[in-house]
């Protein structure tokens, strides 16, 4: 119960900060974006594909409206931008909690009130709760905008095309929809839309609280607000850039967390790998930064 309350109060506290306001604002602009850029093109392709098809049934159930979903759409910018500005956008909501109550003083006030051990557990699992939550609910929201924008809800006759499809027990005009097939968790695919994309959006959950706990971590030792701020953005780019120059684009976040599949190659053991990486590094840090504030608070 005492849980409970504490986190209750980290979220008040949230609430009343501008930043957190800054940060929702902008992740649900994008996927409202994301979602009228979408449709358009969705409306267009689905008349292009009657026009040169002459409805057929098979390529029409291949062309559906749930690809427009943020980070399934592979010509959305804004779809695009979401999974590129995320470890920013929910950095401004969440990472200065440590650093601004070590400068105002409060933290003093806090620890007259808990454990030193009870502050910084509640800390950092609140961050990582709020960050999966932050990342997922306008996610969530675009899902549930572009359904009731097509009054459409049931997919299962895409699924049921696409099992035809990597089965090779389908008859198409042509080879156009070979790029529908997917890498990594096809088999999810195959069963629903919204199993696969909850499987994504739960993993990019997952590591927007790791990129967001290592800044936090970081709060502990350096002294430059805005860094802080801006540390997750940071090392998402710098991964991205790593991999790139390495040739090992499936080891790149940006590749991996995308529910379209931008590149080839795609496996499951760099995503375990990383995330578990990620995690000793921002428990890591975060152990460090306690211990060497001991003689400070």
């Amino acid at each position: 119960m005492d849980g409970v309350v504490i986190m209750y109060v980290e979220l008040l506290k949230r609430i009343k900060n501008r930043n957190f306001y800054i940060s929702v604002l902008c992740l649900f602009l994008i996927v409202v974006f994301s979602v009228i850029t979408g449709l358009k093109q969705y409306r267009e392709n689905m008349d292009l594909v009657q026009r040169i098809y002459s409805n057929n049934e098979n390529v029409l159930a291949l062309v559906s409206a749930h690809k427009e979903w943020v980070g399934l759409s592979s010509q959305n910018f804004f779809s695009s931008l979401y999974y590129f500005l995320f470890p920013l956008l929910i950095s401004i909501a969440l990472t200065d909690s440590i650093y601004s109550e070590k400068h105002s003083g409060n933290i003093s006030y806090q620890l007259t009130r808990m454990s030193r051990k009870s502050y910084y557990w509640k800390k950092v699992l609140f961050t990582y709760m709020s960050s999966f939550l932050l990342f997922i609910i306008p996610l969530i929201f675009g899902i549930i905008l572009v359904n009731v924008l097509v009054d459409q809800w049931d997919y299962s006759f895409y699924s049921n095309m696409y099992k035809h499809l990597i089965n090779g027990t389908v008859e198409l005009p042509d080879n156009s929809f070979e790029g529908e097939k997917k890498n990594i968790f096809s088999s999810l695919l195959a069963i629903s839309p919204y199993l696969y994309i909850l499987v994504y959006y739960v993993m990019g959950g997952l590591f927007a609280g790791g990129y967001v706990c290592i800044a936090l971590a970081s709060s502990l030792m350096l002294k430059n607000k805005y860094f802080v701020i801006l540390l997750p953005q940071v090392i998402y780019m710098v991964s991205w850039a790593l991999f790139t120059i390495l040739g090992k684009l499936s080891w790149d976040p940006f590749n991996f967390l995308d529910p379209k599949q931008p590149i080839e190659g795609l496996s499951y053991s760099p995503i375990v790998i990383a995330f578990v990486f990620q995690v000793l590094i921002a428990f890591g840090l975060y152990v460090y930064g306690v211990k060497k504030n001991d003689d400070v608070l």
